[in-house]
């Protein structure tokens, strides 16, 4: 049983119209005909209906599609294994990580752990916090770097504790930083963990306006354009505040929240300890500066 007549039924099964296959395969609609001829006589059954042109998947072919599905994942996975393997890895983590660490400290952690493991595969996916104590769990992702813990039993380490700085444009660096709180406009990530201390905290100012915007990097980008302040950790902002692109204040009215990182992990392994260290070490580096 060839593997191209599996992908060519694959994309008939889900179009019903051999013709649309033939483009999306990019072969010809006489070719469809034969992968799905070819298959049909090695599994000694019929898998499409038939009416003048139309066809239309029936019950052998849908039972079979989902063993299909299978098959074809499987060879997958065993040709990108092998390729893998080829370059010089010899096994593989995937990462789900938070938006606010993918853009801060990430990149030194996944330098630093090549350097020291470069047999070891890395994939990254970007999820929120809160999908990715699930996504450990189920074995989506090998590792979660998120601002949040989980709900399920999980090997959960805090890695950094950092004090929330106010962030502001360079050319309102000269302002008071109260002042600022009451005049700016507040520019907030509603997800994060921290906003809601903070809330608690500006209730002591007579007024202040505020906007969410759920992405960390649009937030900075707003700031450097005048349109806003913003309370965000220090590992996120410390490489905009070395190039003086944003101007940051310690608070003592906020001084008590703080901002997490965690790692999470439903099992620890050679390779999944070796990452955790690698993260202690980037956040312990983090710390001291």
């Amino acid at each position: 049983m060839e593997t191209e007549w599996i992908r060519t039924f694959l994309i008939a099964a889900r179009t019903e119209n051999f013709r649309e296959t033939a483009e999306l395969r990019f072969i010809t609609q006489s070719t469809v005909s034969k992968h799905i001829q070819h298959l049909e006589k090695e599994l000694q059954t019929t898998l499409f209906d038939r009416q003048g042109k139309q066809v239309r998947l029936n019950r052998f072919g849908a039972y079979f599609f989902q063993q299909a599905e299978k098959m074809i994942m499987t060879v997958d996975e065993g040709i990108h294994n092998m390729e893998s393997f080829l370059h010089g890895y010899t096994s593989h983590l995937t990462i789900g990580v938070a938006p606010q660490i993918a853009n801060s400290t990430l990149p030194a952690i996944i330098q630093t752990f090549q350097q020291q493991k470069p047999s070891i595969q890395i994939s990254i996916e970007l999820l929120k916090s809160n999908e990715i104590g699930e996504a450990v769990y189920t074995g989506e992702v090998d590792i979660g770097l998120s601002k949040l813990t989980s709900t399920r039993e999980l090997h959960t380490v805090l890695l950094a504790q950092e004090s929330l700085q106010l962030i502001a444009p360079i050319a309102k660096k000269e302002a008071d930083a109260l002042t600022l709180l009451q005049q700016e406009m507040i520019l907030t990530h509603e997800y994060a963990p921290y906003w809601q201390d903070i809330q608690q905290v500006l209730q002591q100012f007579k007024r202040y306006k505020s906007m969410h915007i759920n992405q960390t990097e649009v937030i900075k980008n707003f700031v450097k354009h005048g349109l806003g302040i913003a309370f965000l950790p220090r590992s996120v902002i410390e490489a905009d505040y070395q190039q003086n692109l944003l101007h940051s204040y310690s608070i003592q009215e906020f001084s008590h929240i703080m901002s997490n990182s965690y790692f999470l992990a439903k099992y620890l392994s050679a390779d999944i300890e070796s990452f955790l260290a690698v993260c202690h070490l980037i956040y312990a580096d983090l710390v001291c500066d």
